[in-house]
C-alpha cells in the first residue's frame, strides 16, 4: 500500500497556500523596489530566471517544502513598496496555479498519492492445514537425520523434539484442530484489518486530493483569511540572544505561518486579504 502521500506529510495536501504566498513576499522579496514588475524583472532582481522562479513555487507546493536555495540576492535589495509587490507576486501566483501545467503536475500526485489495496493472497483453511503438515513433516525428516548422528543426550533432546512435531502434526491433521482454526481467524483478521485501512486511506486520498483541486486551493485561502484576521500587526519585539521575539510569551508560542504573516506586515496583508476574498469568489 503506498504511504507515502500520508507519512511525509510530502505532498501538495498539506502546503498551505497560505504559508507560500506570505514566505514569498516575506523572505523572497521583503524589501523589493517596484520600478519594472513583469514576472521575468520579479525574478532577476533574486538571481534567478523565470524557469527557476516558477520552479520553486512549483515545488513549494507539490513536494511540500519552501524552496529557497539560490535566494543569495535577496538580502541586498533595496526598500521598496511591499504592498505593490505583494500584488504582483500574488497575481503571477494565481496565474500559475491557475495553468494547465499545474494541473498537471497536481495530477500526477493525486495520481500517486492514491493508496492502493494489498494483493489479496489465495489462502484457504485447508491450505494453511497443508502448509503446516508439509513444513512438520520436514522437521520431523530433519529431526530423525539429526538423532542418528548424536551422541546419547542430544538423542535424548532431539527426540523430545520430534515428539513434539508428531503432536503437532497429529493436531494439523485432525479435520476439528484448534490450532488450524486460530490459524484461520488470524487470517481472516489480517484481511479485514487490510480492508479496513485501504477504505480509511482512500477516504483520506478523497479529502486530501479531490478531483477538482481549486476545492484545495480554495480551503487553502480560507486557512490564510481565519489565520491572519488573528494576527496583531502591533505586536511588540525586543531582542533576545541576538535575536528578535514577541514581547508577549503568548505570541513567541504561535506557530509558523501565524509569525509569516506578521512578518510580510498590515499592508501586505491588506493586499492579499482583498485578493484571496476575491480569488474565493472567482472559485
Amino acid at each position: 500500500m503506498k504511504k507515502a502521500s500520508f507519512n511525509k506529510n510530502l505532498v501538495w495536501l498539506r502546503v498551505c497556500i497560505t504559508t507560500f504566498l506570505l514566505a514569498i513576499i516575506s523572505l523572497f522579496l521583503f524589501s523589493f523596489t517596484v520600478a519594472e514588475r513583469s514576472a521575468e524583472d520579479l525574478w532577476k532582481q533574486l538571481g534567478l530566471t523565470q524557469i527557476q522562479g516558477t520552479e520553486k513555487i512549483k515545488k513549494s507546493f507539490i513536494n511540500d517544502y519552501f524552496d529557497t536555495y539560490g535566494l543569495k540576492t535577496a538580502k541586498n535589495i533595496a526598500a521598496g513598496n511591499r504592498a505593490a509587490v505583494a500584488k504582483d507576486l500574488l497575481t503571477y501566483v494565481k496565474q500559475y496555479v491557475n495553468s494547465a501545467t499545474f494541473k498537471a503536475a497536481y495530477e500526477k500526485e493525486r495520481a500517486y498519492a492514491k493508496p492502493t489495496m494489498s494483493t489479496p493472497n489465495d489462502k484457504t483453511k485447508e491450505s494453511i492445514r497443508k502448509d503446516k503438515i508439509e513444513e512438520t513433516e520436514k522437521l520431523m525428516k530433519t529431526t530423525e537425520e539429526i538423532i542418528k548422528t548424536s551422541n546419547a543426550d542430544m538423542k535424548k533432546t532431539m527426540q523430545d523434539i520430534l515428539a513434539m512435531h508428531k503432536k503437532n502434526l497429529a493436531d494439523y491433521r485432525d479435520p476439528n484442530s484448534q490450532t488450524i482454526d486460530m490459524l484461520w481467524n488470524q487470517e481472516l483478521f489480517v484481511r479485514e484489518s487490510d480492508k479496513k485501512h485501504f477504505e480509511e486511506n482512500l477516504k483520506r486520498w478523497e479529502k486530501e486530493y479531490p478531483v477538482n483541486y481549486k476545492e484545495i486551493v480554495k480551503a487553502r485561502l480560507q486557512k490564510y483569511l481565519e489565520l491572519a484576521a488573528t494576527v496583531d500587526f502591533s505586536a511588540e519585539l525586543t531582542e533576545r540572544y541576538n535575536k528578535k521575539v514577541f514581547v508577549k510569551s503568548a505570541y513567541e508560542a504561535k506557530n509558523y505561518e501565524w509569525k509569516m504573516v506578521y512578518r510580510a506586515g498590515k499592508e501586505v496583508y491588506e493586499v492579499a486579504k482583498v485578493f484571496a476574498e476575491q480569488w474565493l469568489k472567482e472559485l
